[in-house]
């Protein structure tokens, strides 16, 4: 799984609503203080919308604001509103991809990386990110990843 520029733009533009929660930020505003060309914002801003993320406010006050707790938003719900289901292998996700699956030696271990995976992310608070108060690469992972 790669998470692509748009999903890392998607971040850079929930950060800076998260710091700024006081207030709706304009697509302009938020994309030039985060480095995120504007038109890639406006179409994240949409994605996240209907995604249930943000919301939109009219008006020339307006602008973007978080729609959820940033404590309960998960990395997982961002990566998934963005770029689509969380998958190291489609044959993991897409039963009709491979029609070798259920005898397929392989297909258990990305259903195994694909359940870390999500699990990993789901993990991950938006709030927690951005503010940088969690380690997430815990002793437990560390030991997890050095066992060959």
């Amino acid at each position: 799984m790669e998470i692509t520029r748009r999903t890392d733009y998607a971040l850079r533009l929930i950060a800076i609503l998260v710091q700024n929660q006081d207030r709706p930020l304009s697509v302009r505003e938020a994309a030039t203080v985060q480095e995120v060309p504007y038109a890639f914002a406006r179409s994240i801003q949409h994605d996240l919308v209907l995604a249930g993320l943000i919301t939109s406010v009219r008006g020339a006050a307006g602008g973007m604001l978080l729609a959820r707790d940033p404590q309960e938003l998960t990395l997982l719900e961002l990566v998934e509103a963005v770029q689509g289901p969380v998958s190291v292998s489609v044959c993991a996700t897409d039963e009709e991809w491979c029609s070798r699956a259920k005898h397929c030696s392989f297909h258990p271990v990305w259903e195994g990386a694909n359940m870390l995976l999500r699990d990993y992310f789901s993990s991950v608070s938006i709030k927690d990110l951005v503010e940088g108060c969690k380690a997430y690469l815990n002793q437990e992972t560390i030991d997890m990843v050095s066992k060959k």
